[in-house]
């Protein structure tokens, strides 16, 4: 049985002393440990330099619950974080609409300045294999239209297709599935023929949320 972490536990005190610790210069920024849920590519993003205070078990205007909050200089909400084993009642959902994290606060204690996440909702794109793929039409079968692909493509009359699951691992360029939205119940696929190199590929910039949402007057330890 994985034991459980008491509200104002440990692995809270080790994230705020970090972050206190980078706000005042002593140390790198935290970062956090990204997988993108198509492509599986990694990466460790920094927390945001705007970030300029941390509270633990903060409670929002609307009654919900964050183990920890990021605050910029005008108190806006830069990032929720939730440590997976907390008790604390209430806790802000992921349909929320802030950026928020989820990390296993026992990965904490052991390297507080490396958050992996095990979850996350409305963090900032970043250039994963996806940055320069295209998103392709999805049919009943989970078959996609592979127009220039150059693996063998089956046929039906005069419809050429590939279907995922048999065919991408024979194709020399990225095509991935995943499952996008809220309610995690929309296919989507992304392939990466005739992608540009990865030098000249447009950063993926992620879609504002909503206005207001993240300034809200908050309660909590410092």
């Amino acid at each position: 049985m994985v034991p459980t972490l008491s509200p104002m536990s440990s692995a809270k005190r080790a994230l705020r002393n970090v972050v206190r610790a980078w706000l005042a210069g002593e140390t790198p920024a935290p970062q956090i440990l990204r997988q993108c849920e198509t492509c599986a590519d990694k990466s460790w993003q920094p927390l945001d330099p705007s970030v300029r205070r941390v509270l633990i078990d903060a409670r929002l205007p609307n009654g919900t619950r964050a183990d920890a909050l990021l605050l910029d200089g005008n108190h806006g909400v830069q990032l929720v974080v939730q440590i997976e084993e907390s008790r604390l009642p209430n806790r802000v959902a992921m349909r929320s609409g802030l950026p928020m994290v989820v990390v296993s606060g026992h990965n904490l204690l052991g390297e507080p300045a490396r958050w992996m996440a095990v979850r996350e909702s409305g963090l900032p794109a970043w250039r994963c294999r996806c940055a320069g793929a295209r998103a392709l039409p999805v049919d009943e079968d989970f078959s996609l239209r592979a127009i220039g692909c150059p693996i063998r493509l089956r046929s039906e009359g005069d419809t050429y297709y590939a279907r995922v699951i048999d065919d991408c691992g024979r194709c020399a360029f990225f095509v991935g599935i995943g499952y996008v939205g809220p309610d995690r119940r929309h296919i989507q696929l992304r392939c990466g023929f005739g992608a540009p190199p990865v030098e000249r590929r447009p950063p993926a910039v992620a879609a504002e949320a909503t206005p207001g949402r993240r300034h809200l007057v908050l309660l909590g330890s410092s």
